[in-house]
C-alpha cells in the first residue's frame, strides 16, 4: 500500500466530532446601506419595515477556520448592504454552548450564533429567535433545521451524513464490472459483494475504526434513529429501556444492526487485533483501495482525498440490513451539524440584518462558493451543491436531493458515546457477546435518571 501523506488524528476528530473549538479573536468586517441590499446577488432585501443601514451584526463561529474564507466577502457584503460584520471563533478549550454562556453572562450576546445541533435545543425557547417564516425554510431548512416543539430555530449550514462508504474504483477493478449500489438492498446482497471481491483476490473487503465515537455515537446512534425514524420512536424506546419494559436482546433492530455489524467483522482488515487499529492507516486503506467499504461518513473527505488518486471514485450507501421491507435500506442518516441561530433579544435593525445575511448564504453566488469549495462544507439547501471534487460530499447530497435521508437523534446523553462506544469496542474486541452488550446497553440507560 502506498501512502501519500499522514494527516494526524488531531485534525480528522476535529471534522469528525464538528464541535472543534478554534483559537480566539476577533475580526471586524465592515461595509454601506441597507436599500443597497438587494444589489448583492441572489440575496433577498429586508422587508423596508426595519432600516439596517449602518448595523453592526456578530457572529460566534464554533466551526474552525471557517472566519478565514468569509472576510473578503464580508468586506464586499458591506459595500452592498451597509451591515458591518464581526465575526469572533471560541477560544481554544471551549466547548460552543460553553462559548455562548460566557458570551451570555458577559453582556455581549453575539447578534447569529453557529453551533451544534444539541446546543440549539437547549437554548432554543429561551434564547433564539424563531424562524419558521424565513424564505429558504422551503428551500432545504424546514428538513435539516433544528425545531423544538415543532418550532424552527435553527439555520443548518453544513449537511454530514454515515453509512457505508465505498470505493467503487477499487471495487469495480477487483470484479470487473460496473458497481451498482443500488442494488445491495439487504444484507445478504452485501455479503454477495464482499464474498466476490475475497475471491477476487481483496482479502479483507472492510475497515472497522475503532473509537468510541464511531461506535458509541454513530453505529449505535442508528438503533435509535432506525425504531422508527422519529425523535419521538426514540425517546420512547429509550424510555423502554429505563424502565425496564423492553429488554435490548429482544429488540429487532438491535440485533439486526449487530448482525450487521457481525458481518463488517468477518471483513475487517483490522480484524486479528481491531482494538489496535490506527484510524489514519484506515483513511489510507480505504482512500487507496485496500479496502473497499468503510462505515463512517463524508466528513473524511478532506483526509481521503490527500491519500486518493484525483480520478479514484467514491460513494456512500445505507448500513444494509437483513429485515424485510426495511424503508432504512434504501436510506443514509444526515444532519445539519452546524446551525446558526438569532438572539431573539438583538434589536429589532439588528435582527432584520442577521435574517438578511441567512438569506445571502443560500441565495447568494459568492457565499455558495465559500461554503461549498472553500469551507468544503455540503450544504444543506436545494439551491447549490457540494463541490465538484468533493465527492462524497457528492454522494450523500444526492441522497439528500432525493428524499433518502433520516434524522440524527440529538437527544443522548453527552457521556453515552465514551460510556456506550466501550461496551461496543469489547464486543469487536471479541470480549463479550452480544447479550452481554445487550446487559451493559441497558444498565447504562437504567443508571439515568
Amino acid at each position: 500500500m502506498k501512502m501519500k501523506k499522514i494527516i494526524s488524528l488531531g485534525l480528522v476528530l476535529a471534522m469528525v466530532l464538528a464541535t472543534t473549538a478554534c483559537g480566539g479573536g476577533s475580526t471586524t468586517l465592515e461595509g454601506d446601506s441597507a436599500e443597497s441590499t438587494a444589489a448583492a446577488e441572489g440575496t433577498e432585501s429586508a422587508d423596508g419595515s426595519v432600516s439596517t443601514d449602518g448595523v453592526t451584526i456578530s457572529i460566534l463561529n464554533t466551526k474552525a477556520g471557517m472566519e478565514k474564507f468569509f472576510e473578503p466577502a464580508f468586506e464586499e457584503y458591506k459595500e452592498k448592504t451597509g451591515v458591518t460584520i464581526e465575526m469572533t471563533s471560541i477560544s481554544e478549550g471551549d466547548s460552543p454552548y460553553e462559548a455562548i454562556q460566557k458570551k451570555y453572562a458577559a453582556g455581549d450576546a453575539p447578534t447569529l450564533a453557529i453551533m451544534d445541533c444539541n446546543d440549539i435545543v437547549a437554548l432554543a425557547e429561551e434564547k433564539a429567535l424563531p424562524l419558521d417564516d424565513e424564505k429558504w425554510v422551503a428551500d432545504g431548512g424546514d428538513q435539516y433545521g433544528v425545531k423544538v416543539n415543532g418550532t424552527l430555530y435553527g439555520f443548518p449550514f453544513s449537511l454530514e451524513g454515515r453509512g457505508l462508504l465505498f470505493n467503487r474504483t477499487a471495487i469495480e477493478n477487483a470484479l470487473g464490472r460496473p458497481f451498482d449500489e443500488t442494488a445491495v438492498k439487504t444484507l445478504s446482497d452485501f455479503t454477495a459483494i464482499c464474498d466476490e471481491l475475497v475471491a477476487s483476490g481483496m482479502e479483507k473487503p472492510v475497515v472497522i475504526s475503532k473509537e468510541d465515537w464511531s461506535l458509541g455515537a454513530h453505529f449505535l446512534g442508528l438503533m435509535y434513529e432506525e425504531q422508527d425514524g422519529t425523535a419521538e420512536g426514540a425517546d420512547a424506546f429509550i424510555a423502554s429501556l429505563k424502565d425496564g419494559s423492553q429488554q435490548l436482546i429482544d429488540n429487532d433492530r438491535f440485533n439486526s444492526l449487530f448482525d450487521t455489524f457481525d458481518t463488517l467483522m468477518k471483513y475487517n482488515i483490522n480484524g486479528k487485533d481491531p482494538l489496535a487499529a490506527d484510524y489514519d492507516m484506515d483513511n489510507a486503506y480505504f482512500a487507496e483501495g485496500d479496502v473497499a467499504f468503510w462505515f463512517n461518513g463524508n466528513w473524511v473527505w478532506e483526509v481521503v482525498s490527500g491519500f486518493a488518486d484525483e480520478d479514484t471514485e467514491f460513494g456512500m450507501m445505507p448500513v444494509v440490513q437483513d429485515t424485510e421491507n426495511d424503508a432504512f435500506n434504501t436510506m443514509v442518516n444526515a444532519v445539519g451539524s452546524k446551525q446558526i441561530m438569532i438572539d431573539k433579544n438583538a434589536a429589532p435593525e439588528q435582527i432584520q440584518a442577521a435574517k438578511d445575511f441567512l438569506n445571502w448564504l443560500v441565495y447568494d453566488e459568492t457565499a455558495q462558493d465559500i461554503i461549498a469549495n472553500q469551507v468544503v462544507a455540503v450544504p444543506c439547501f436545494n439551491t447549490f451543491n457540494a463541490a465538484d471534487d468533493n465527492k462524497l460530499g457528492q454522494a450523500l447530497k444526492a441522497y439528500a436531493d432525493t428524499g433518502k435521508t433520516f434524522d440524527q437523534y440529538n437527544g443522548l446523553p453527552g457521556d453515552h458515546w465514551s460510556a456506550c462506544g466501550a461496551a461496543v469496542q469489547k464486543y469487536l474486541g471479541g470480549k463479550t457477546d452480544r447479550a452481554g452488550l445487550a446487559t451493559e446497553l441497558q444498565e447504562y440507560w437504567q443508571a439515568q435518571e
